[in-house]
């Protein structure tokens, strides 16, 4: 019997991971060092102000751009997978209809994200004080905001080109439209704080959005240029509004998970400063922690989760093309493979941050509070990758509904710890509501995607194999950082890269030498 998966060469969802996650790497790399000098030019107050915008723009986003660049994604695969024949079956599904192309499904999900995403830059322009007087709670975000309403439509139109290139599973333009993105905001921002640092001016949270502005135009004009070089000539088009429907189907599930989802973020970001204040801080120590937390440490605690994000992103099409051919066999084999490396990669992100995560924290952002915050959410990223895999799957094989509803349950467990919790024992009752939350939720996609393909799992190999070793991973790790690299590299950041690095290969090395043989 022929492998139920390519080979490495072949297999798109490897090629097109290791493209995303080296972009992902790159792009966080880059991201790291602006947030440290955003850090700088703003202050912690600064990034939680910035914070505060964030889930405003993730809630125009849920709606007019990452649900249909998921439909794209999932419509063109399913489409690269059915023959074409003499007859009029349709490409996008079982039941009958007109022949298509994946650039009329392109075109389907533009006209649709396009025209939502100009509705939310009005609104949010025009309701911009609104907003930041009454729900956020912070006036100085209204001008933010109405600068921030001119990204929505430019990140409908980048997005949609990307999900079209997930589906044919050319995930490269995508990963350089990425780094493109990351590298003109950094630019952008250190240039214009520059000119304003030498004119005496004091550099605010707007060269921040303004960053993100050029850096959404910046992947438009890439992804945008990518396709019309690369586009197929000569293929038969056929009316976008063929498309919409299926379109609609898909994506309206996924756009209520996300709304939702983006609500209560929304209201985590809102709560947490004012139940802070209920602790007993003031308004700017409030801002402050929160500025550490979401600023600093949380997306240090997501840095490794760019492999995760990359897997998943080509998770999706691949589900749809394996479940459009029926096989069975491949979506089992796909899918306990991606869980297995979710969890052993969750495994030794987890004895990174428990291990090095005060040095993190201190060294980098000269923070001991960021320390603190990174030790504790090192709890976080084995379900946190996990429940990101898995949601990938339910989210391939059409069960949107599903991740909704845990991802709803999810976050209604983490706003009654904001609400109960923090006014009682501070940030800690945050951070325990995070913990519980992802817990919550891998708990209830994996019971979901069980039931819909065999995820081979042992005790032993998946669990207790990988934690020994990262128990002696880091044993020895340590006992060779304190007579070797420490005495010889004075330079205190290169020093904890080396150490990590040590850990990563040491866990790596005895995970392949204590592997299962087949």
């Amino acid at each position: 019997m022929p492998s139920s998966l390519p080979s490495w060469k072949h297999n798109p969802i490897l090629t097109g991971t290791i493209a995303l996650t080296l972009a992902g790497f790159l792009s966080r790399i880059i991201g790291f060092f602006y947030r440290i000098f955003l850090s700088q030019q703003i202050g912690a107050e600064g990034i939680g102000v910035y914070q505060l915008i964030t889930p405003v723009f993730s809630i125009c986003f849920s709606l007019c751009c990452g649900p249909v660049q998921t439909a794209i994604s999932r419509y063109v695969a399913a489409q690269n997978v059915i023959p074409r024949t003499s007859s009029k079956e349709s490409r996008l599904g079982t039941g009958k209809g007109r022949e298509g192309s994946p650039e009329s499904v392109l075109l389907a999900g533009l006209l649709l994200s396009f025209s939502l995403a100009c509705v939310c830059a009005v609104i949010l322009y025009a309701g911009s004080e609104i907003i930041a007087d009454r729900i956020l709670l912070e006036p100085r975000c209204g001008s933010l905001l109405r600068l921030m309403a001119l990204t929505v439509p430019i990140s409908s139109l980048h997005c949609c080109i990307s999900g079209y290139y997930y589906g044919l599973q050319k995930a490269y333009i995508p990963a350089l439209a990425q780094l493109a993105e990351q590298a003109v905001r950094v630019i952008s921002v250190f240039l214009i704080s520059s000119v304003m640092t030498e004119q005496g001016q004091e550099v605010t949270v707007t060269v921040a959005v303004w960053g993100m502005v050029f850096g959404e135009f910046a992947s438009l004009c890439f992804s945008g240029t990518s396709y019309l070089i690369r586009r197929q000539k000569g293929r038969e088009y056929h009316s976008p509004f063929l498309y919409l429907p299926k379109i609609l189907t898909l994506a309206l599930p996924l756009a209520a998970t996300r709304l939702c989802l983006s609500l209560l973020q929304s209201a985590e970001a809102v709560l947490i400063p004012s139940r802070l204040k209920l602790y007993g801080l003031t308004d700017t120590q409030a801002l402050s922690i929160y500025g550490v937390l979401t600023g600093m440490a949380y997306p240090f605690i997501l840095f490794p989760s760019a492999v995760i994000n990359s897997v998943s992103v080509m998770l999706l099409p691949d589900m749809a093309q394996s479940q459009s051919m029926g096989n069975q066999q491949r979506i089992d084999l796909t899918a306990s493979r991606t869980v297995t490396c979710s969890l052993y990669l969750g495994i030794l992100c987890t004895g990174l941050f428990l291990f090095y995560g005060t040095d993190m924290g201190e060294i980098l952002f000269s923070s001991t509070l960021a320390g603190s915050y990174i030790t504790t959410l090192a709890w976080l990223c084995p379900f946190l990758y996990l429940s990101t895999t898995l949601g990938s799957i339910l989210n391939g094989l059409g069960q949107t509904r599903a991740t909704f509803g845990h991802s709803i349950a999810c976050l209604a467990a983490q706003l009654i710890f904001i609400l109960i919790l923090v006014p009682l024992i501070g940030i800690r009752g945050y951070l325990y509501g995070l913990l519980f939350g992802e817990l919550l939720l891998t708990v209830l996609h994996l019971a979901a995607a069980s039931r819909l393909a065999r995820i081979h799992y042992s005790a032993f190999h998946h669990l207790l194999r990988p934690l020994g070793a990262l128990g002696i991973a880091a044993f020895v790790s340590q006992k060779i950082t304190e007579a070797i690299i420490a005495p010889v590299i004075a330079h205190q950041v290169i020093r904890l890269a080396l150490s990590c690095t040590l850990l990563a290969l040491l866990y790596g090395l005895l995970l392949l030498a204590s592997r299962k043989k087949r």
